[in-house]
C-alpha cells in the first residue's frame, strides 16, 4: 500500500468515528475523566498548577490545564522524590500503588 493510500485510509477511520463520535478514551476511566474535567472546569482550577504522574500516552489534561507538567514513574516516585515547585493538584490515577516501601 503506498503512503498515500495509508493516508487516505487513516483519514476515512478519522471520519467514521467523528461521525459515529466514537470516544477513544480508555472505556474503564471515561466516568473519571468527565468527573475530574468537571472539577478543573470549577472554580477556575484549569489555570492552577498541575501535575500529572506517569500519564503515559494520554496527556489528555495538558490540553485543559494552562500550567501542565508531567513525570514518568518510576524516574520520578511520588512516594520519596520532590520537586523544586510546589502544585496545587496532583494527579496520580493508579500510580501510588506502584510506591516503595
Amino acid at each position: 500500500m503506498t503512503s498515500l493510500a495509508v493516508a487516505l485510509a487513516n483519514r476515512g477511520k478519522q471520519t467514521v468515528k467523528r461521525l459515529l463520535r466514537y470516544d477513544s478514551r480508555n472505556s474503564l476511566r471515561i466516568r473519571q475523566i468527565e468527573a475530574f474535567t468537571t472539577f478543573l472546569e470549577a472554580a477556575n482550577r484549569k489555570s492552577r498548577d498541575l501535575i500529572e504522574i506517569s500519564p503515559g500516552w494520554n496527556r489528555y489534561w495538558r490540553a485543559l490545564c494552562l500550567h501542565y507538567r508531567s513525570v514518568d514513574f518510576p524516574d520520578f516516585d511520588i512516594c520519596t522524590d520532590r520537586t523544586d515547585q510546589q502544585y496545587s493538584m496532583v494527579i496520580a490515577d493508579q500510580v501510588r500503588e506502584s510506591c516503595t516501601d
